[in-house]
């Protein structure tokens, strides 16, 4: 039994920023949380899939800090291509080189965890049929929607609609978005509508991320307000939301409180932002970043 088993396609990620080459390195959600959740002191698993000839260079990192990799065969590895501007690298162009295979459910290896993590990135990537195989293996399961809503053609990525919405939906106990995703998911504008929409299709919890303005949580009939914690210097934007979910469900798993929760994930989340590559901090870390930003904002409200 783990506390965490994430899974997605691991990838190849290039990176340019305001037109300065970057390096190449791994990435995907199983990469950016599964390495987060891990140096957080949570059991981690994940599975995943890569071509062979990829598969230990891109996946040395999560197995070399502890992680146990379930990888599966495919004939290809899924590449993206990110050029980030703008002086908080906050535009992104994206294109999509390549795709791994789609995950099979009659595939899926015997794990068993307290939540299961599915990142898709693209919406060829796992089926509703996949997704209720997992949640018959009775842990949480907490899904980043934004796969299901990717479609790659001729490597640009646009959204579309998901018609298997409420069946996958209803197998899910967390959902997280942003807030593109919300409104075309939900037809609904204002935020608020939107989450309460969302939660109409089945999850327990859902989360509305907006980048350096913060996030919204409904969970229980009741929203909850995430303040964005600015980081000191912006080095690599590249799966900070998944470092956010990692952050949500480090928190959730020991607290039922939905709002610290939430102000873990944002801290971690901007923590991320400071560095190239993966969060391999401790919770000590994100602990003090909460506290000092808590600090600044009591100072703040005392002016």
């Amino acid at each position: 039994m783990y506390d965490v088993c994430i899974i997605g396609h691991v990838t190849r990620d290039i990176g340019a920023f305001n037109r300065r080459p970057g390096s190449e390195m791994p990435g995907g959600v199983v990469n950016y949380a599964g390495i987060a959740l891990q140096s957080l002191g949570l059991k981690t698993a994940v599975i995943t899939k890569a071509a062979n000839v990829d598969a230990d260079e891109i996946l040395g990192q999560l197995r070399k800090i502890g992680v146990k990799v379930h990888w599966l065969a495919s004939r290809s590895t899924t590449v993206f291509e990110n050029n980030y501007s703008g002086n908080g690298l906050e535009f992104r162009n994206q294109k999509v080189r390549s795709i791994a295979n789609t995950f099979d459910p009659r595939c899926l290896p015997p794990v068993w965890a307290k939540t299961f993590y599915l990142g898709p990135l693209t919406n060829g990537e796992m089926s509703a049929e996949f997704v209720k195989a997992v949640s018959e293996r009775d842990g949480r399961v907490f899904l980043d929607v934004q796969g299901f809503l990717r479609e790659v053609e001729n490597g640009k990525v646009r959204l579309v609609d998901w018609p298997e919405k409420r069946e996958v939906l209803a197998h899910v106990h967390v959902l997280k978005a942003n807030l593109a995703e919300a409104r075309f998911l939900s037809g609904e504008k204002e935020p608020e509508r939107a989450a309460r929409k969302l939660v109409e299709l089945g999850p327990e919890e859902v989360i509305l991320t907006f980048g350096g303005n913060g996030s919204l949580i409904l969970a229980g009939g009741r929203l909850y307000d995430i303040p964005a914690y600015p980081p000191r210097v912006v080095a690599d934007p590249t799966g900070c939301g998944d470092t956010y979910s990692a952050g949500y469900i480090f928190h959730r798993l020991q607290s039922d409180d939905i709002g610290a929760a939430g102000r873990f994930a944002a801290a971690l989340a901007a923590l991320k932002l400071e560095r190239h590559g993966p969060f391999t901090g401790d919770a000590q870390e994100v602990q003090a970043r909460l506290r000092e930003a808590e600090a600044m904002a009591e100072s703040d409200r005392q002016e």
